[in-house]
């Protein structure tokens, strides 16, 4: 059947050939619909190894001098502080909050945009440098646990306590750290440097997991750097929690600033606000544009399929039309519907195959020429991943793409021959 379909389409190619055109078009431009789904899809499919499910920002405010409760002997540094400490005490103390951690910076909260930046290099060995994303947490409290990081690929939750703080050399890295500056070892117990401090050394006592800034990029590599609380270095903390997994967020929220409101009012602290990270995660992507990108960017391929299914549908609806006595002569000779059905099926998917080749060709020069990127590809992300496999990512993009069209070209096919292969015979033949 297939030698008699080709030969067929061979005595018809100037008939043929600009429904060519037009599939050779459309397979194009799904093409490149389809490798920037691709691309997104596989980066949000890699773990991140942290969880901002059921985790909260604090929000706590410092009267003002002019206010009627404001008392200057709170705001000495040493009653500032203890202050503080009883406010995480009060925190630590409520039977919803499941964890304390004290960040930084905001670059500490990963996915809210904000990305502190460093390069590190092994001691041993410093023509290898990395550039990575820098964490700085307080070590008093439980930043790991509250956002639950994780080694071992994600088979093991790790607890800040977890470790000794005492030595201020000691810091932890991700894998993706350890694999671009000790290839083929184990980190634990080497030491690293900043470029930018040369002669100030830290010591890996852990790898954890790599973890990813945003949902939609890659995992970065990450050092931790631990601090310890003080009188000091109060200002700028950035106060976090983790909830127990039982509570709903709008519960969670509701119950806590009811409480704590009162309860928080320390000396001059007082609770501000209570923010949901995931939803300011949510947000931060809003702001980026990413979310609109996305967006914009699915509705365009529903659009364009929608509209590849229109065509296509056309197109064959009009083949089958001018082609009635044909199909009146092969139901005359002892042709089935089935039969008639599978014969113009296979003849549309033999169309769409030819134009693979040409359509690669095409697409290359996409390639070359730069306006196929790839998404979260970037300084900070080592290590291997699909998509950086440009061969296998054209084949298999392509391969998705000739599936995607070959359905719009079955269900185009479809519904025209099934209502001319129903024709009479005789009807056909007087056509």
């Amino acid at each position: 059947m297939i030698k008699n379909i080709c030969k067929h389409l061979l005595n018809r190619w100037k008939k043929n050939l600009w429904i060519t055109l037009e599939l050779l078009l459309v397979f194009c431009l799904t093409w490149y619909m389809v490798d920037y789904f691709f691309v997104l899809g596989y980066n949000k499919s890699l773990s991140s190894h942290r969880d901002l499910a059921h985790t909260y920002m604090v929000n706590i405010g410092s009267l003002p001098q002019n206010h009627e409760d404001y008392h200057a002997e709170d705001d000495e540094p040493a009653a500032r502080y203890a202050n503080y400490l009883r406010v995480i005490n009060l925190l630590r103390d409520n039977p919803d909050v499941e964890s304390v951690a004290l960040a930084s910076d905001y670059s500490a909260l990963s996915a809210l945009g904000a990305l502190n930046e460093g390069r590190y290099r092994s001691v041993t060995d410093t023509t290898v440098v990395a550039e990575t994303q820098v964490i700085r947490f307080v070590a008093d409290e439980d930043y790991l646990k509250v956002f639950r990081h994780s080694k071992a690929n994600g088979k093991t939750l790790v607890s800040t306590r977890d470790y000794d703080w005492n030595d201020p050399a000691n810091i932890l890295i991700s894998r993706m750290m350890e694999e671009k500056l000790f290839p083929g070892e184990s980190a634990y117990d080497k030491r690293i440097e900043a470029v930018d401090q040369p002669g100030v050394q830290y010591r890996v006592i852990d790898v954890l997991d790599d973890i990813k800034h945003f949902n939609y990029l890659r995992p970065y590599g990450v050092v931790y750097l631990p601090e310890r609380l003080n009188e000091t270095n109060l200002g700028g903390k950035i106060i976090t929690i983790r909830s127990r997994d039982g509570l709903s967020e709008a519960q969670f929220m509701a119950t806590f600033k009811k409480e704590m409101s009162t309860r928080l009012r320390v000396g001059n602290y007082y609770l501000g606000g209570l923010n949901s990270l995931a939803q300011m995660a949510e947000d931060t992507d809003y702001r980026a544009g990413k979310t609109n990108e996305i967006r914009m960017s699915t509705a365009l391929l529903l659009f364009l399929l929608v509209n590849i299914l229109l065509c296509v549908l056309g197109t064959f609806w009009y083949r089958v039309n001018v082609r009635r006595g044909e199909i009146g002569i092969r139901r005359a000779m002892g042709s089935d519907l089935v039969g008639i059905r599978k014969l113009f099926m296979l003849e549309g998917l033999l169309l769409l195959t030819i134009i693979v080749v040409p359509a690669l060709l095409i697409e290359v020069q996409f390639i070359f020429s730069g306006v196929i990127t790839t998404l979260g590809q970037d300084v900070k992300s080592y290590g291997s991943y699909l998509p950086d496999s440009m061969g296998l990512r054209f084949l298999i993009t392509n391969i998705l793409t000739w599936c995607i069209l070959a359905v719009m070209v079955l269900l185009g096919i479809w519904y025209p021959t099934r209502q001319a292969s129903r024709m009479s015979p005789v009807d056909a033949l007087r056509d």
